[in-house]
C-alpha cells in the first residue's frame, strides 16, 4: 500500500502532539516542550520516521547508517510496534488518540527492506502471536513482501501457490509460510510496484557520507565472496561486516 510522505507526516504530527501532551501531564511538566508543532518536528523521532519512510518506501539509504536501520531507528521501530498492541490501543483510545498507522507502516516497510537487503531484523514481530523468541529474523513474511511489492497480502498469498508456473516460493517455518530474502528479491524484481533499494552511486550521493578507506585485499575478497553467496550487493555486505565489528566493539567496551 503506497502512501505519501505528506499524508504520513500529517497523521504522525497530530499523534505526537497529543501523545506529547499526555506524557507531559504524566510528568507534571509544561506541554510546550512536548506537544507544539515546532517541538514535534524538531524531535529525533520525527526525523527518524521520515528517514525510515525514505528507506522503506522509496529505497533511499539513510545517511551515515550502516545497514540503513540502526540505533535510534531500531528504538523508534520498537516504540511504534508497541503502540500497535492491544493494551496501547486501549490506552490511546481512552486518551482520545490512535496509533499512527502510516508511521507504523513506514517502520514495517523499513524493517522488511532491511531483511531484503541482507541484514537481520531487530524487532520480533512474531512475539504477539507465537511468543518471545519464536521470530525468524532472516526471513520475510508474506505481509512484508506485500508491503514491498505495493500489493495486498491476499494477492501475494495467491502468488505463492505452488501450482502456478513461476510462484513465490515459501518455506514452512513453524506455523508460518515465510520467504527467504533471495527468493523475495527474485520475485519482487518482476513486480511493477516494487522500488529497488538504490545503491550509493545511483543518485543521492550528496545525502550519503563518503569515505576513502584502504582495506586489506583478502578482506575485500572475502566480503565479495560472501556477498555473492548471499546474493546481495557488495556495498551492502561491506556495511554489514563493518557494523558487525562496531557492534562487538561497543558491546565489549572497545576490547577485541
Amino acid at each position: 500500500m503506497r502512501f505519501t510522505k505528506t499524508k504520513m507526516q500529517d497523521e504522525f504530527s497530530k499523534f505526537l502532539a497529543l501523545f506529547g501532551g499526555q506524557v507531559a501531564a504524566l510528568y507534571g511538566t509544561s506541554a510546550s516542550a512536548w506537544a507544539t508543532k515546532d517541538a514535534v518536528q524538531a524531535s529525533p523521532i520525527w526525523e527518524t520516521v521520515n528517514e525510515m519512510y525514505d528507506y522503506g518506501v522509496n529505497g533511499l539509504p539513510i545517511p551515515g547508517s550502516p545497514g540503513s536501520v540502526i540505533g535510534r531507528h531500531i528504538e523508534v521501530e520498537r516504540f511504534l510496534h508497541a503502540l500497535n498492541t492491544l493494551p496501547m490501543k486501549l490506552y490511546l483510545d481512552y486518551q482520545g488518540n490512535t496509533p499512527p498507522r502510516l508511521a507504523i507502516l513506514a517502520a514495517q516497510c523499513a524493517a522488511a527492506r532491511l531483511v531484503l537487503d541482507g541484514a537481520d531484523r531487530r524487532t520480533d514481530y512474531a512475539t504477539d502471536e507465537f511468543g518471545p523468541g519464536s521470530g525468524d529474523f532472516s526471513y520475510l513474511t508474506l505481509a512484508e513482501v506485500a508491503l514491498l511489492a505495493n500489493m495486498d497480502e491476499r494477492s501475494v498469498r495467491n502468488a505463492a501457490n505452488p501450482k502456478l508456473p513461476n510462484p513465490l516460493v515459501t518455506e514452512a517455518i513453524g506455523r508460518r509460510s515465510l520467504v527467504r530474502p533471495e527468493e523475495a528479491r527474485r520475485w519482487l524484481a518482476a513486480r511493477k510496484g516494487f522500488v529497488p533499494t538504490k545503491a550509493i552511486n545511483e543518485g543521492d550521493e550528496d545525502r550519503l557520507p563518503s569515505y576513502d578507506l584502504e582495506l586489506p585485499p583478502a578482506f575485500v575478497e572475502d566480503v565479495r565472496r560472501e556477498a555473492k553467496e548471499l546474493d546481495i550487493p557488495f556495498e551492502t555486505n561491506l556495511k554489514k561486516r563493518i557494523f558487525s565489528v562496531y557492534q562487538r566493539m561497543t558491546s565489549t567496551g572497545g576490547e577485541q
